[in-house]
């Protein structure tokens, strides 16, 4: 474990940033990667997983029309953005669980009601063992990518695992 020298957190060894204060833990960071797969993990950033270009739609926009923008472009999410600042996301997992079987009869509800509000992002300099981390602490399988605090793109925990098997 590291313990963050500025707030004095337990994290787990090798993350870029404190959970509780997020400040920067690189100079922490002992580790040394063993493997390609290691290597490629801890060093590479979001940006060498080339984010996908994301389904971005406003909190207004009826829920039939995100769900049809989501399977003709084949993504997994929409990004909610209300003034270029991401409010919300919704998912498939949204989908199941919130809708499930009523989602005809919701149709016409704007996507806001179904969304999930509290959004963790990150930037595109960010390492991929930290998307990795977040991901797994919050049970993600998508994360918006901002730039300069814009949308810019969002990546999956796909992008991850076909990114680890090219370093395989």
């Amino acid at each position: 474990m590291a313990r963050c020298p500025f707030c004095g957190f337990e994290n787990i060894d090798g993350v870029d940033a404190c959970d509780k204060c997020e400040q920067s833990l690189s100079s922490l960071t002992k580790l040394r990667p063993a493997t390609e797969v290691e290597r490629s993990i801890m060093k590479d950033s979001i940006c060498d997983l080339v984010p996908r270009e994301p389904l971005v739609v406003a909190p207004s926009t009826p829920l039939g029309e995100v769900l049809s923008r989501m399977a003709d472009r084949n993504v997994g999410c929409a990004i909610v953005v209300r003034d270029h600042q991401v409010a919300g996301i919704f998912t498939e997992r949204d989908l199941l669980l919130r809708l499930n079987v009523e989602a005809p009869e919701l149709l016409d509800r704007p996507v806001a009601d179904f969304m999930t509000r509290s959004v963790e992002t990150l930037e595109l300099d960010d390492r991929i063992a930290f998307a990795l981390h977040k991901m797994d602490l919050g049970g993600y399988r998508h994360i918006p990518i901002l730039s300069e605090g814009r949308i810019t793109g969002v990546i999956s925990a796909r992008h991850i695992l076909r990114h680890i098997s090219a370093a395989l």
